[in-house]
């Protein structure tokens, strides 16, 4: 599902689909003088949708899809562009062929290549039609001269030539084929998830090119500090014990209630997965939400290879990759992949003198009880802890606990199922 602000996309984005022709004042006409049905424009739109278009191409305060969304990074300021149907400022120049080109090669009008950030990987599995639906709905919108900032990187990432060499090597171009063994649902679950949808952009985890790794589709990355988790079947990290239903409830509200056995998923959409949810996904007819399930659920289980340092010495092999995987699970993706926080929502765990206390009681109290009780004494007034103590068995508590208290320059001694035990039971 895709993620906006992602480092990748902070590293090779730079103009998107905006036009190399220089603007003009009498540049304004869409260049959609023929009439398109009203059906039409509706269907292009529920495919913008299905792409989350409007979110990378909107900037706070702007017009819709008129470009400006400004992201930081270290190589400098990176501002998303135009793609109203005003020529000269927007995308109102394109053909019918230049734009197909653009989304299914990653060919600008003007012969240079798109950086990937536009998800042309994804966007070539996407139909003709479906894709110049889109096309009429953006050229249906009313035209805007807004100019973003423009985009400089440094060098060579501003060589956009280079990535003619990146597409021979990582772009592999191509309509979606159904596979005849497979049910309606299931095809269409994977032509979204594998195509507007671009979920693998952030689930998938990216090589020193940038390119996503084909043999771990979908095994989980971490992208721009948030975690995008295991979205195939594997048991501790995946989607194993989520059922269709729930796994398309959690597409369509982002939440996960827990299941009635103990054993299912309880989680809510936090970060970027949050704004897909309500920008795209929360728009999605319920039909494509659990064709998109159906497929995802259907992912054979896979782990992310590991990329992880070495065990600290206060713990076994087996309490820090089991607490590892809870943390990945439970904690990453308010508390960041590095227990670095998110400031003002969400406070630090890596060098915290709470976490590191030589009694642990205040730490495992807040995983069994959550935080706080009152939800007026919050961290934050939009985010309350939630409790683990009817998630958790005390020995997961423990394993979590202990990976927390010794990782990322914490230092301290492991937490005993037994502790737990008795701090579950004291008043």
């Amino acid at each position: 599902m895709p993620l906006r602000t992602n480092l990748f996309a902070a590293m090779l984005t730079a103009v998107g689909l905006a036009v190399a022709a220089q603007p003009s004042a009498a540049a304004d006409a869409t260049g959609a003088e023929d009439a398109v049905s009203k059906a039409r424009l509706t269907y292009g739109h529920y495919m913008t949708l299905a792409g989350d278009c409007m979110a990378c191409h909107t900037r706070p305060g702007g017009k819709p899809f008129e470009g400006g969304l400004g992201i930081d990074t270290p190589f400098g300021t990176i501002y998303t562009p135009n793609i109203t149907p005003a020529k000269g400022y927007g995308i109102g120049a394109f053909s019918d062929a230049e734009f197909l080109r653009a989304l299914h090669d990653g060919i600008a009008p003007d012969g240079k290549p798109y950086y990937p950030a536009l998800p042309y990987p994804s966007y070539t599995k996407v139909s003709d039609d479906d894709l110049l639906a889109i096309k009429d709905y953006l050229f249906s919108l009313e035209p805007s001269r807004y100019q973003p900032p423009k985009t400089e990187l440094r060098w060579p990432f501003s060589e956009r030539d280079l990535l003619f060499g990146w597409q021979e090597l990582y772009l592999k171009r191509g309509r979606f084929e159904p596979d005849a063994e497979k049910s309606d649902a299931w095809n269409r679950g994977a032509y979204l998830v594998e195509g507007l949808g671009h979920c693998g952009s952030c689930h998938t985890p990216r090589n020193l090119a940038g390119a996503t790794k084909t043999a771990d589709a979908l095994t989980g990355a971490v992208v721009d500090g948030w975690f995008a988790p295991n979205l195939t079947s594997d048991l501790s990290e995946g989607l194993a014990k989520w059922s269709v239903d729930e796994l398309a409830t959690y597409l369509r509200t982002g939440f996960a209630p827990p299941a009635s056995n103990g054993d299912g998923p309880e989680t809510a959409a936090l970060g970027p997965m949050a704004e897909v949810v309500h920008e795209s996904l929360s728009k999605l007819a319920a039909s494509d939400l659990r064709a998109m399930a159906v497929y995802l659920k259907d992912q054979p289980a896979k782990q992310a290879p590991s990329e992880q340092p070495p065990v600290p010495h206060q713990l076994s092999a087996e309490t820090y990759t089991q607490g590892h995987k809870l943390y990945a699970r439970y904690c990453s993706a308010c508390h960041q992949s590095h227990g670095q926080g998110l400031a003002p929502y969400f406070p630090a765990l890596r060098g915290n003198e709470v976490v590191t206390l030589e009694e642990p009681n205040d730490m495992v109290k807040t995983l069994l009880l959550g935080a706080p009780s009152d939800p007026s004494q919050a961290y934050s007034a939009h985010v309350v802890m939630p409790s683990f103590g009817t998630v958790l068995k005390d020995q997961q508590i423990a394993r979590l606990a202990s990976f927390i208290r010794a990782s990322w320059g914490n230092d301290a001694a492991p937490v005993t199922a037994k502790q737990v035990e008795a701090l579950r039971g004291a008043p």
